[in-house]
């Protein structure tokens, strides 16, 4: 048990102490509480190994505690620790100090102390002449404690903050046997942290795809009062164009179908999961409501994408030959892929006015994780939920 406390050997340090001894013997000794080894575990086993002989030193320690700290502190010393290594050792001397403060029988917070009054003021009947009372004793004020982060602070040459940090890495590391594996085998926790969360999120997908293929397959029209919630979401809103300035805004540009205004895009239930994407395809007029869309979602907006048409559109001012596509995050998930930039050209869809890229869905989806809902869609996709139409 004390052996794992330590911070293993990498093969090619274990190979440079072995090559020490064999050329120049166990110089330093191994260090024993009551006949358990606490330091010199690399050491003892190599002597033992090549039949080297070894000096022991005793050391006296109250508890099994006391002599885990000793470890934890000497190993503090070592030159070759990675840092995941120093944060849990610094963090676990704090955690032992403050369990045995809090378990201690008894224990109080200390009072803080009072202004001390001398007894002949403290009762009038006492009080003959402003001159007969004494000056008062100047009262003694303890020093104030050190506290334990300070203490450990000054010790290893790091602040307080760091500390408490290590405290709560300490705690984390304990609890975890992969994030103890990857410091014994010289992993980066954070490496570790990420891989672990990325696999709860896989987890909570693939439990909300099996609720999406029972809701879609029973009521598909409920898909957005169900408890179904989607990591990537697209979505063409039917723009109300009438309330953004200009009589006759737009002319021949008039859609044929059924438009929503802002009020109503507000206040429309987004299936997000916590941790999502949002696609929210915008003309350039409109970008100022996409972003107030954006943050009545819960999304924080990320970037713009900005689809180049092969050819002019309509305009009363310039003519447009953009659109783009707000991207929002909600919570914390990552891209699949680095490689995209943020300008595609590509040809209209084969649906008329308005209609998007045939090849944007799939760059959503090597971009990012399903399950997948489009909104307002105007054609279905395999692997896709599909809700509302938007004929335009």
């Amino acid at each position: 048990q004390f052996k794992s406390l330590i911070p293993p050997l990498t093969a090619d340090e274990f190979g440079l102490l072995e090559l020490s001894i064999l050329a120049e013997g166990c110089r330093d000794p191994l260090v024993v509480w009551n006949g358990v080894l606490l330091d010199g575990h690399n050491r003892y086993d190599i002597c033992t190994r090549h039949g080297l002989q070894f000096k022991t030193v005793e050391r006296e320690f109250s508890n099994r505690d006391a002599a885990a700290d000793w470890i934890d502190a000497n190993q503090l010393g070592r030159r070759n620790l990675s840092p995941d290594a120093f944060r849990l050792l610094l963090g676990r001397r704090y955690n032992r100090v403050k369990k045995d403060q809090f378990s201690r029988p008894g224990n109080t917070h200390a009072a803080k102390p009072e202004d001390q009054i001398d007894p002949r003021v403290s009762n009038p009947s006492t009080i003959q002449s402003p001159s007969a009372i004494p000056a008062p004793t100047p009262a003694v004020v303890p020093p104030k404690p050190v506290s334990t982060a300070a203490a450990l602070a000054v010790q290893h040459g790091v602040g307080e903050a760091t500390v408490k940090r290590a405290a709560k890495f300490a705690t984390d590391v304990e609890k975890s046997p992969r994030l103890q594996s990857a410091i014994a085998n010289n992993v980066p926790v954070l490496q570790v942290k990420r891989a672990i969360k990325e696999e709860r999120r896989e987890e909570r997908r693939q439990e909300n795809a099996a609720k999406i293929q029972e809701t879609v397959a029973t009521a598909p029209q409920s898909i957005l009062e169900s408890d179904a919630k989607f990591s990537t979401i697209v979505i063409d809103p039917p723009w109300d164009w009438s309330d953004e300035g200009d009589q006759d805004q737009l002319g021949r540009a008039r859609p044929d179908y059924k438009t929503m205004s802002i009020d109503q895009l507000m206040d429309l239930k987004i299936p997000a999961d916590d941790d999502c994407h949002l696609y929210l395809w915008v003309t350039n007029r409109s970008l100022p409501k996409a972003f107030r869309l954006l943050e009545r979602w819960g999304f924080r907006y990320i970037t713009c994408l900005t689809w180049v048409k092969p050819s002019f559109g309509m305009g009363n001012y310039f003519r447009g030959q953009t659109e783009h596509v707000l991207f929002g995050v909600k919570g914390s998930l990552p891209l699949k892929r680095k490689d995209v930039g943020t300008v595609f050209n590509a040809d209209r869809g084969p649906g008329g006015h308005s209609s998007k890229p045939i090849g944007f869905l799939p760059l959503v989806e090597s971009c990012s994780p399903g399950p997948y809902l489009e909104m307002f869609s105007r054609s279905s996709r395999l692997g896709w939920v599909d809700f509302g139409e938007n004929n335009g």
